[in-house]
């Protein structure tokens, strides 16, 4: 069903430790099994007892590889296993179309507001995940586009007894790494602008629910106070903790971007979640699953951002029914 508005796993636990892990778990049955010839087969965060959320950026979806390209991201969506993933840059309705097609078991939905195609979506496994609701955050603020170029787009769901908003970014790309607050125009000034807004929202909308806030942040967790676009995130760290700081911080094998060139998509949790993502069993790292394809091929034909994978136990969180 599609609703339209239509490893080498490089893994940080939560205590921040880093581990190269040939996997992730055991794998889950997701509706439709990887087939045996699968590339991406080494590269599973899926397992029955956790909830696992992934954020891709897939450039421009499917202009880079086309049909071969979708054939390439079902089989990384099934061979990850995951519950929900998160997707940025669908350039092309009919590919997203044909990708939930070839995904039986799995739904999607795909924002289509953004003037240019890079629009948002997920997908998300139908036996683990009860949508609530999922809607398009348009802030009422002047000029809101100059923060958000593409709105955020929020999916409320419930996975085995939990309730948890996430809320799928792309920001503002480029720039030159410092914060011009008298520019608007600065790319770093409109990305401190939509991490302001994104957090009164949450604290304003969800002040007791717990929040997975990801996607393509296009800016580094590793910048000096006066230049931290996160700032408002990262000065509250009762409140928030980007589950990834610890990819940010270290070797460039663990980083998305390139890959390996930069750390640019994060996935930031908020307080009722920091009990799971402190738990030894909490993943979060990069699926280098570039890894799986010749030299280049990766770039040429699926993305150039690897994606990131989330675990969260089940028992460390709130609700958890324990299906």
């Amino acid at each position: 069903m599609v609703l339209r508005r239509h490893i080498r796993f490089a893994v940080v636990l939560a205590v921040g430790l880093l581990a190269v892990l040939g996997g992730c778990g055991s794998s889950e049955t997701r509706s439709v099994a990887p087939t045996p010839d699968n590339p991406f087969l080494d590269y599973s965060v899926g397992r029955d007892d956790a909830f696992e959320v992934v954020t891709w950026n897939l450039h421009n979806f499917a202009t880079d590889g086309g049909e071969h390209e979708v054939e390439l991201v079902v089989e990384a969506i099934l061979a990850m296993g995951a519950d929900v993933v998160a997707l940025q840059e669908i350039k092309e309705e009919s590919r997203f179309t044909a990708l939930i097609e070839r995904l039986p078991g799995w739904s999607g939905y795909q924002a289509t507001s953004t003037s240019y195609d890079q629009d948002l979506g997920y997908v998300w496994v139908d036996s683990s995940v009860t949508v609530r609701t999922i809607a398009e955050l348009r802030p009422a603020i002047e000029d809101a586009w100059r923060p958000f170029p593409r709105w955020p787009l929020v999916l409320e769901i419930t996975w085995q007894g939990v309730d948890l908003a996430l809320i799928n970014n792309h920001f503002k790309c480029c720039g030159d790494g410092e914060l011009e607050p008298d520019d608007p125009g600065d790319e770093e000034t409109r990305r401190l602008a939509a991490s302001l807004v994104l957090e009164e929202h949450i604290a304003a909308a969800y002040p007791d629910a717990a929040v997975i806030l990801l996607g393509d942040l296009n800016d580094r967790l590793d910048d000096p106070p006066a230049h931290d676009v996160f700032a408002p995130f990262r000065s509250r760290p009762d409140l928030y903790r980007f589950a990834d700081q610890a990819v940010a911080e270290g070797p460039q094998s663990g980083w998305s971007y390139g890959p390996g060139q930069s750390h640019l998509d994060h996935i930031l949790v908020n307080a009722p979640l920091l009990a799971a993502l402190d738990d030894p069993a909490a993943t979060c790292g990069t699926l280098r699953i570039d890894f799986a394809l010749a030299a280049g091929d990766f770039n040429a034909l699926m993305s150039d951002h690897a994606p990131v994978a989330l675990v969260l136990p089940g028992a460390s969180l709130p609700g958890w029914s324990g299906r």
